[in-house]
Parts: structure tokens; C-alpha cells; sequence
């Protein structure tokens, strides 16, 4: 019945062939010969093995007899297609070339970029070693400008070995230029020559290196002008427009003369066999075999340690000397095979003696392993997808995103999924053994290293090398991808900037340090960023902020001598297998304060960090505390004598997490060394500026503040994220950063200790004595009198929401009356004047944000609120109706959630 099932599949394809229909279904097939479909399905399976069947992973799936559709001029590399127009497109030019869009991808971009170039195209130059494909991309090249249309379809391809002429010059270059009849012994009549012959299509000289310099030189007119001399004929001239191609074996820098290389702008560099992938080798393994069954008429198969031999041997001539040993195997196993059969079986000992010489030693395998002894060669070429990589990565950031809208209490998982997705691409950049390189890609790292040397260090942030390699190649592959990318962001334009948006809300500082990235790379690289690549920027940046954020303790070692402290630290963190110690080394003769500055030029680089501990060698740095740049709330211990012992017990001890303090009183005690620990230094006092509507308005009202100081004051005034404080109270970082006097925003965060001025207040005049003597610590008596007649000018109503919106303030303000007193009628009772002074500063934002389509993102979805307040929500949807209509905006529950505990402060 297999034989049968295969037999009426081959009946179906040579009536119908490649087309959706019914009969190429396995259950069709199934229910005409009253067999199961799973033992039809595994038939299949099995011919496909075979490579007797083609199968398309359509819906649903569809079978094709192979043997039909090669009679019928589809070219098979494949038994398996995604969908018909894989299994039906034709390639052409340079995609029939192994590799084309792997290893030979920059190769094949120069030479279409050449043999493009208006008017006449650009000369090339093939460098690569014998039988590495030169004429074939040579030819191929050809091809391509014919289907491209740059060149006429009658244009010629002439190809000369120049080889052939080392020993007699003056022939080639008669053969080249053309000679005039009686110009040397033998010209009996005009010549035109190879140049004029090729006029119009492309002229290939191959082994360019066994040209003599005469012959070179006269290369040169002609390649600038156009123009040339017959020999034998110094007064016509004469005009072909051809384009040229060369190839060489050798290095040309050392073959010819620098004024021709001058004027061969594209050099291709083409690889060694033993330097592409793989998969691509066993592909050439496979087309090369194929075109020996055709020429034989025989299937062939080939042992499975036969086969690993082939792979894993260098064999010598690269493609051409593979293709020369397969052909030496065929014949010999063609010589000991029964002729009568179709089939033509490769075994070891076909194998020419001088691949057997080379091979390596293959694995032993134990007796009763089970392996499938004969191997059919049917391993089609399976590019990388490099243009749908880049793309992929993208969709699924948005797929992503999609679902954080569905439900927003996904946000942990978003950034879980994200960093997925960013970490799966990563991989493939920095380990994928098959991803194409580019030799611009050295240059890109170069530039992208300055760029990260310059901004990292002026956000004290710390990037890897690894780091900066990915960025680069991530950087290289999307300057490539441009064009594609291009067209895939337009189709996304909405969605991609409500994704950016949101992140520009979460991580603003962040996203702040990723645009200047990103404004550096448009300036030195020349490539403009999308918003997509400056999220993924953005998401490496915060999980520098996390890195740092967890290194509590810098611990380093500062020696004198070439690489006393070096040596000593990078001893000490191989035997603890973590890099605990930093080392700077310093000479004999240097300072105290230029080490100081060398020390304080590190701790620029580190962000937060609670300890800073120092090992030291002489008593004399003892004191290079006191030199340091303040450091808000950071500890300082200072260890002399320092050698391994004293390290290693003290590195250890950081690593398992134990007190500092315990830690050098431990360490001290059986040894010469003496410590200080110079405790608590001081944190920088703080004012900070939250708002329920985000980061950005929070900094507008800081302005606005530190315009009403009559001067500056010893604190820094800092914007922070409401959210933040909500979620984590005290235990949130910037108590550990920052002395915090006092909390001025539109909603109180509830921070214990924590003094709360509200804005609303601010308009009333009703807590400026708690402000007043919150600012005794940072003002005197006649500037805070001041600062008090500023404030009552800047925070009236109308200049704050004028500050903080884009709107027109009377206008919004007018709306907004109206929704407040409303809300007071459906409530039955009367809001106090500071939450109603409050809450229309709320809903102006509010109404921006909706405009900007930048809704506030809540931790955690309000389940219990939508349970329990419906009718609240209900009520504020129909009292918005009117706002809607006339702004063309919808509130969100989340919005009414935030309205519902502002109004529930004050009632």
C-alpha cells in the first residue's frame, strides 16, 4: 500500500501540479485507498525522509510527489516549504549561491552596489584563495545586472586568465586592447579585442596578479577615461563601455601596483571554506552530490562516517577541491558498483587516500550502538533569516505590550517578557556561529565604545565589554536592516509611540540616558534609531541601575609598585571565584592627591553603594579619606598592610554579606594591620516633588518652586515617582540616597516621618507656617518672608494649571468647575475648599494626559474597587460625558480609581 499511496500521489501532481487542492491532503489520500491517516501520515513522513515527497506547513497541509515536480521544472533544494510561493519561487543570480545570505551576504552587497553604480558601475576585485567561487560570483554578478536590468540581455561575459599570459605580456595585452593589422609578426588583420567585445556587458580577468606592470598602466587610461589605443595604432581612439571585475589569490597590496588599486574602489573579500558555517558546507556537500547523480543517472548514498569525514576534514582548494574529491569518490565507488542498479553507494574506502590523510580522528562508537548506516544526501541550504531576526524581535516586544493593555497587573511580566525576548536575540548575536560578519562592524564598535565611555561615565554607570560588543552588532545589524525596518514601523506608527510613551512614564531617567545614546549614534554612526531600539537601550540601562543598585560594597586595593595591587586582586578573586576587589596601582613617586583624584575618578563610575572599603599598602594613604568627593551615606573603612591573607579573609567575609564593621575588627586581630571606619557620613538633604499623574508633572512643579526661592539653598529639590513611594514607604532607595525634609506634591504618599505639603494648601495659604519652618533649616527669617509672598504669586490656581498642562487654563479650569460640582451633587456633600482646589489641579492633568493619550499606570489592577464601587465609577463615566465629547477622549478606570482615593482623603 506505500508504494500504492506514493504512486497515486505522483498521479495527482503530474495532472495538477503544485496547486491547494484536496486530493494533496493526507486525509484525501487516506479515505481513496481505505487506509488510517496515521498510517498515511507516517508513510509521508517517511517519503519526505526520502526525498520523494514535498509537504507545505499550510493549513492544511499539502502533499507533493517530488519525481513530478522536478519533470515539470521546479528546482527542489527542499522537501519541506513553508508555503507555496517558497515552493514555487524561482531564484535567481545570487540567490542560487550557497550562502548568499549568510556568509557571502557582504560579499554580494558590494557587488551589487558596484556593478550598479551609475553610469558604468564601479571596478571590482575578488580577493580569496584558490577555489573559493571567485569566477562564480564573477559570473553570477553578471547575471544579476541582466536581471536587473543594468545591462542589456545580449551583453557579454568574457572572462581571461591572465595566467595563462605571465610568460608572454605583449599577448595579452594585444588580446585585450586589439592591434591594428602589421602591428608585430602574425596580425594579418584588425583586431578589436577582448575590451571592445565586451562593450556594454562585463569583462572578468581572473588571476589579475600575473599582469606585468606595463600591462597594468595601460589599464589606467582606460579605467579613467573609457578610452584606449589598439596596439599598433597610437592615433585613433577607441571607447567601451564595460565594466571590470579581478581576481586574485594573492594579497593585492603586495601584487599590484597602488596606482590600479587606487581605482578599484570595492575589494570583496570571499571566504575560505573552513571559515563559512556548517550547515553551509553540508549544503555544498549535498548540491555537489546531486549534480553528480545527474550526471551519472544514479541515485547516490553515502555511509554516515563517510559523510562526517567530508565535514569535518579541511580539505585543501577550498569548494573547487571539494568538488574535486566528491568527483574522485563517485568515480572510484562508480568503478566497484554493480552497474545494473540505480543506486550508487559511497563508503570510507572510496574516499581518495589524501582526504583519508587529513581526516581527523572520528569518534569510536560502542558495538550495538544503533546509527543509520547509509546517509541520503538530501540537506537542503537553510539561510539564517537575517531580515525577519530584527523584525521577529520586534513584533514580540508588541505582542508584549498588547497584552500588558489587556490587563495591567501583567506590569512584572511585561518587563519579564520584553527582557526574554531582548535576551533570546542577544544570544543569537553574540554565540550564533553562522550569523555573517561585516567589516564595518569594527569601525561601528570603535565609535559605539566612545559613545558608552562618555555617557556611562557622566550617569556614573558601568557597561561591559560584552556589552558594548552586543550593542555594536545590534547596531550594525539594524543599519543594515534599515530599509526593511522602515517599511515595518510605518504599518506601527500609533502603536509604537503609546509603547514609548509608557516607558517614557516608568523609566524617565532612564529613557532620558537612552536618547542621548541614541542622539550620539545619529551624530558619529550616521544611523537614525527608531523608537523600538531605543526601548531596548533604555531596558539594558535599567539592568545597569539594578546591577549597581545590589553591589552595596566596593571593595579595592591600592598598592604601590607596576602591578602590585593587580596581581593581588586578581589572585584574590580567582580563589573566591567572584570579582570582589577593584585594584589601581600607583608609581613610587606619585602623590597622595593624585591618587586621591585616581580614586575619586573610579568611585564616578559606581552608582549606589553603602560601603567603600580600601586595602592599602603604606600608612601614608591612611588618610586618603579625606580627599574623597562627598558621598551621601556611604561608610569608609581603610585597611594598611595589606597582602593575600588579609584579602582573602576580608574578601570572603564580603562575599557571605557579614557587617564591615565586624568584618576589620575580625580581620585585624591576628595580624599587623590597623583599620578605620569612618562612620554614617552625612546624607545631602532632600525636598521631594511627587504627583499622581507622573514623573513630569512632579518636575513642573519643582520649577516651580525653586522659582519661588529667593535663592538656592544647601538640599537637593527632587522629582519622584508617586507609584514608587506607594509601593515601597520608608523602605524605598531615596531615604537611603537622601535626608528627606519634607514631601510637596498633589497626594499625599503617607511616608511616616515624613512631613506632606500639598499643593492645594500652597493656593490657600492654609499650611504656609509648616512650610515656613520646614525652610528654616535651608533659609533665614527675611528670606523666608519672601519665598512666602513668591509662592502666594506663582501657586494661584490659574499659573498652576497653566505650568503643568499644555492647555488653555481658563478654559480647562471652566470644565473642570463644572465636573467638581456635579460630583458634589451625586455625592451629597460638600467638598472642603483645599480638596476642591486639589482636585481641579487633578483633573486639568487628567485631562491632558487623556488628550496625550498617556493614562497613569497602576501597580496593580484595582479588582476590589471595581467589585465594590461600581456605581462611583458608573457616576464619574456619566459626569465625564460632556469632557469626553468635547476633547474626543474616554476615561479609564484607572483614572476614576486615582479620583476615588483623592476624594476619599478628604472626606
Amino acid at each position: 500500500m506505500k508504494e500504492k499511496l506514493l504512486e497515486l500521489l505522483n498521479s495527482y501532481t503530474e495532472k495538477n501540479g503544485p496547486v491547494p487542492m484536496e486530493c494533496f491532503t493526507a486525509s484525501y489520500l487516506a479515505n481513496e485507498l481505505s487506509l488510517s491517516r496515521n498510517s498515511v501520515s507516517q508513510y509521508l513522513n517517511e517519503f519526505i525522509q526520502d526525498n520523494k515527497v514535498v509537504k507545505i506547513n499550510s493549513r492544511p497541509v499539502y502533499f507533493y510527489g517530488i519525481s513530478e515536480l522536478e519533470k515539470q521544472g521546479i528546482e527542489l533544494e527542499n522537501s519541506v516549504f513553508e508555503s507555496f510561493e517558497d515552493l514555487t519561487f524561482k531564484k535567481e543570480d545570487f540567490d542560487r549561491l550557497i550562502g548568499s545570505r549568510d556568509s557571502l551576504r557582504h560579499a554580494i552587497e558590494q557587488c551589487k552596489a558596484a556593478i550598479s553604480y551609475p553610469p558604468l558601475g564601479l571596478p571590482i576585485l575578488l580577493n580569496g584563495a584558490t577555489g573559493t567561487g571567485k569566477s562564480r560570483i564573477a559570473q553570477t554578478t553578471y547575471e544579476y545586472a541582466i536581471c536587473a536590468k543594468i545591462i542589456e540581455p545580449e551583453s557579454k561575459f568574457i572572462v581571461v586568465n591572465c595566467s595563462e599570459y605571465a610568460n608572454n605580456p605583449e599577448l595579452l595585452t594585444a588580446n585585450l586592447f586589439g592591434h591594428k593589422k602589421g602591428a608585430y609578426t602574425g596580425a594579418d588583420k584588425d583586431n578589436p579585442g577582448l575590451i571592445q567585445l565586451a562593450d556594454g556587458g562585463v569583462l572578468f580577468l581572473d588571476e589579475v596578479h600575473c599582469l606585468k606592470a606595463e600591462c597594468q598602466e595601460k589599464l589606467f587610461l582606460f579605467m579613467d577615461k573609457g578610452v584606449y589605443h589598439r596596439v599598433g595604432d597610437n592615433e585613433n581612439w577607441f571607447h567601451s563601455d564595460v565594466r571590470l571585475i579581478f581576481a586574485t589569490t594573492e594579497n593585492p597590496e603586495d601584487v599590484l601596483l597602488k596606482t590600479l588599486l587606487r581605482r578599484i574602489p570595492i575589494v570583496v573579500k570571499i571566504p575560505a571554506l573552513d571559515e563559512r558555517p556548517r550547515n553551509e558546507k553540508a549544503a555544498l556537500l549535498s548540491s555537489i552530490f546531486k549534480n553528480e547523480s545527474k550526471e551519472i543517472g544514479k541515485t547516490i548514498e553515502i555511509s554516515s562516517l563517510a559523510y562526517q569525514i567530508f565535514m569535518d576534514t579541511s580539505i585543501p582548494g577550498n569548494v573547487g577541491g571539494l568538488m574535486n574529491s566528491i568527483r574522485a569518490t563517485c568515480a572510484n565507488a562508480f568503478l566497484e558498483d554493480n552497474q545494473e542498479r540505480d543506486l550508487l553507494e559511497i563508503h570510507v574506502n572510496n574516499l581518495p587516500e589524501y582526504v583519508l590523510q587529513l581526516a581527523p580522528v572520528i569518534n569510536f562508537k560502542l558495538q550495538g550502538t544503533k546509527d543509520k548506516k547509509m546517509v541520503k544526501l538530501c540537506f537542503p541550504y537553510q539561510p539564517n533569516p537575517y531580515d525577519a531576526k530584527l523584525i521577529g524581535v520586534y513584533e514580540r516586544m508588541l505582542e508584549s505590550y498588547r497584552k500588558y493593555l489587556e490587563n495591567p497587573l501583567t506590569n512584572r511580566l511585561l518587563s519579564e517578557s520584553l527582557k526574554e525576548v531582548i535576551d533570546q536575540y542577544s544570544d543569537y548575536l553574540m554565540f550564533d556561529r553562522n550569523q555573517a560578519s561585516s567589516p564595518n562592524h569594527e569601525f561601528t564598535k570603535k565609535i559605539t565604545d566612545k559613545i558608552f565611555s562618555i555617557v556611562m561615565n557622566r550617569y556614573n554607570l558601568k557597561i561591559s565589554n560584552n556589552d558594548i560588543l552586543l550593542v555594536s552588532r545590534y547596531l550594525s545589524e539594524y543599519a543594515r536592516l534599515s530599509h526593511e525596518l522602515k517599511n515595518w514601523l510605518s504599518n506601527h506608527t500609533q502603536e509604537i509611540h503609546d509603547f514609548s510613551e509608557l516607558f517614557q512614564m516608568k523609566y524617565p531617567r532612564e529613557y532620558a540616558i537612552a536618547t542621548e545614546i541614541v542622539d550620539n549614534v545619529g551624530i558619529n554612526l550616521d544611523i537614525e534609531i527608531d523608537e523600538m531600539m531605543k526601548i531596548r537601550l533604555m531596558l539594558m540601562i535599567c539592568d545597569m541601575h539594578r546591577e549597581e543598585s545590589s553591589n552595596k560594597t566596593i571593595a579595592v586595593i591600592l598598592c604601590h609598585g607596576y602591578s602590585t595591587a593587580s596581581s593581588l586582586a586578581d589572585a584574590v578573586n580567582k580563589m573566591l571565584n567572584e570579582n570582589i576587589f577593584d585594584a589601581i596601582d600607583m608609581q613610587l613617586d606619585v602623590s597622595v592627591d593624585k591618587i586621591t583624584n585616581q580614586l575619586n575618578d573610579y568611585l564616578k563610575m559606581k552608582n549606589y553603594f553603602d560601603d567603600l572599603v580600601l586595602l592599602v599598602d603604606m600608612g601614608s594613604l591612611e588618610e586618603i579619606y579625606k580627599g574623597i568627593k562627598q558621598i551621601p551615606n556611604v561608610n569608609i573603612s581603610i585597611i594598611n598592610n595589606v597582602n593575600t591573607k588579609l584579602a582573602l579573609i576580608i574578601g570572603s567575609k564580603i562575599k557571605q554579606g557579614e557587617d564591615i564593621s565586624k568584618i576589620l575588627e575580625t580581620a585585624c586581630l591576628d595580624t599587623t594591620s590597623q583599620y578605620k571606619y569612618i562612620q554614617n557620613r552625612l546624607k545631602k538633604k532632600a525636598i521631594l516633588s511627587v504627583c499622581a499623574t507622573g514623573v513630569g508633572a512632579a518636575e513642573k512643579i519643582v520649577d516651580l518652586y525653586k522659582r519661588s526661592l529667593p535663592k538656592n539653598i544647601d538640599a537637593e529639590i527632587v522629582s519622584y515617582d508617586y507609584n514608587k513611594l506607594v509601593e515601597n514607604g520608608k523602605n524605598d532607595y531615596i531615604f537611603e540616597k537622601y535626608d528627606v525634609s519634607f514631601i510637596l506634591g498633589t497626594m499625599n504618599p503617607y511616608i511616616e516621618d515624613i512631613p506632606f505639603i500639598a499643593i492645594e494648601d500652597l493656593v490657600l495659604n492654609s499650611e504656609m507656617d509648616q512650610l515656613s519652618s520646614l525652610m528654616k533649616d535651608f533659609l533665614q527669617e527675611e528670606d523666608i518672608e519672601v519665598m512666602k509672598q513668591n509662592i502666594i504669586k506663582n501657586f494661584t490656581l490659574n499659573n498652576i494649571v497653566n505650568h503643568l498642562t499644555i492647555l488653555n487654563a481658563e478654559k480647562v479650569l471652566d470644565d473642570v468647575e463644572q465636573l467638581v460640582i456635579e460630583m458634589e451633587e451625586h455625592l451629597s456633600t460638600p467638598l472642603p475648599a483645599a480638596s476642591k482646589v486639589g482636585l481641579y489641579v487633578h483633573l486639568s492633568c487628567l485631562i491632558e494626559r487623556l488628550i496625550l493619550k498617556n493614562e497613569v499606570q497602576l501597580i496593580e489592577e484595582p479588582v476590589e474597587f471595581i467589585e465594590q464601587h461600581g456605581d462611583f465609577i458608573n457616576t464619574v463615566k456619566e459626569i465625564f460625558s460632556v469632557v469626553e465629547m468635547n476633547y474626543s477622549v474616554e476615561i479609564p478606570v484607572s483614572e476614576i480609581y486615582y479620583i476615588f482615593n483623592y476624594i476619599e482623603n478628604y472626606l
